[in-house]
């Protein structure tokens, strides 16, 4: 009976530590630490969720960037207009099996729109595909 107990003690924090790994490489838990991220106007940690290379689109400026460029041109855009909100207006799965959101961010007084799409590579979900483009 002593054993069935510590069995118990022990085999529950495992199975817990376990489902909540697993957990972290779900979009959803991706697509939240990414909201964090945007409406904290903070590019950096964005940036950990890029692809090696992203294709970014910053009002009207879009490339194919590695990871580092397409920080510093987000980070640029966070500068100069700072984040007040967002808000998620659609999300979807491809048939791919990629993810996307689009979203309204208030930033720096103005409203654009928000896009970006994961993929999934090597377990995790990566940011593949990122817009900011201006309302009008």
């Amino acid at each position: 009976m002593r054993k069935s107990i510590l069995f118990l003690v022990f085999s529950i924090p495992v199975i817990f530590l376990f489902t909540s790994f697993l957990r972290e490489n779900e979009p959803e838990e991706t697509n939240k630490q990414i909201i964090s991220a945007i409406t904290a106007g903070n590019a950096e940690n964005l940036s950990k969720y890029f692809n090696s290379m992203v294709d970014c689109g910053i009002t009207g400026n879009e490339d194919t960037y590695s990871k580092a460029q397409a920080a510093r041109i987000i980070q640029v855009f966070f500068d100069k207009y700072p984040v007040k909100s967002l808000k998620i207006t659609k999300e979807g799965t491809s048939t791919d099996g990629s993810h996307f959101t689009i979203g309204d961010l208030v930033a720096g007084g103005k409203t654009f729109r928000l896009f970006y799409l994961l993929k999934k590579i090597s377990d995790n979900y990566v940011i593949q595909q990122f817009q900011i483009q201006e309302e009008h």
